[in-house]
């Protein structure tokens, strides 16, 4: 094996080592290093969290968290995953329009169960993920959450949009929020379900993200392969 000399070749900087001769020498810590944390709402998500523990350290998702555990979502949140959490900020919930449908986010607990439910997709699905899916299809991609109301991708103005089945459209950003068992992906809108059960029939329709097991239309209690829900723990 070739050695080298350079004790008098080397000069230290914050990322490693850089030899005179143009060649790079990574420390061992710059070679194992992963993307960078992701800030949400004023805290760095970390691995160490639960998708749970992330989202309630984050100010700017109280509302949210609040939800979440009222309607029971908080526990199988809390457990092994993997999941995603597109998840709306506070000021996404207090502009909901039609005012009809913020008054039954408010107050219905059923209805706010399902809103929820279209914000979790029982499988780590990635802004790359998402990316690919854009890319290898026709402009756009969709991926299934536990409501079964299909949620469409598409690059608008050079950024991701997610749509509903009523064509509101939220941005997402910060993503890809890396929490011990799933990911989050910040939206600025309230996805809602369907106005009318027929529109439920899209979801027949929905093209997967590569690379992300999604259940079917309605499948709440069978999730996808590998889910913890899967063993034993079923969402509220």
């Amino acid at each position: 094996m070739k050695q080298w000399d350079i004790s008098m070749s080397i000069r230290p900087t914050r990322r490693g080592l850089i030899l005179t001769g143009g060649a790079i020498l990574l420390s061992a810590c710059a070679r194992r290093r992963g993307p960078d944390p992701v800030v949400i709402g004023g805290s760095t998500v970390l691995t160490e969290q639960t998708v749970m523990q992330a989202i309630a350290a984050s100010t700017d998702h109280r509302l949210l968290t609040d939800a979440l555990r009222a309607s029971g979502l908080d526990k199988p949140l809390s457990e092994a995953g993997p999941f995603t959490l597109f998840a709306p900020t506070d000021a996404a919930f207090e502009k909901i329009r039609p005012k009809a449908d913020a008054a039954r986010v408010k107050n219905d607990p059923d209805f706010l169960k399902l809103v929820l439910r279209g914000h979790i997709a029982p499988a780590q699905v990635s802004g790359t993920d998402i990316a690919t899916g854009i890319a290898e299809g026709t402009g756009n991609t969709k991926v299934l959450p536990l409501n079964g109301a299909p949620i469409e991708f598409r690059k608008e103005d050079g950024e991701t949009r997610a749509s509903d089945l009523r064509g509101r459209r939220a941005r997402l950003g910060p993503m890809d929020a890396i929490a011990g068992n799933g990911l989050i992906h910040v939206l600025d809108e309230v996805l809602l379900p369907a106005e009318e059960e027929k529109d439920a029939d899209e979801a027949a329709a929905t093209t997967p993200v590569p690379g992300a097991a999604l259940p079917g239309p309605d499948a709440a209690n069978t999730p996808a392969s590998g889910n913890p829900l899967g063993k034993g723990m079923a969402l509220p």
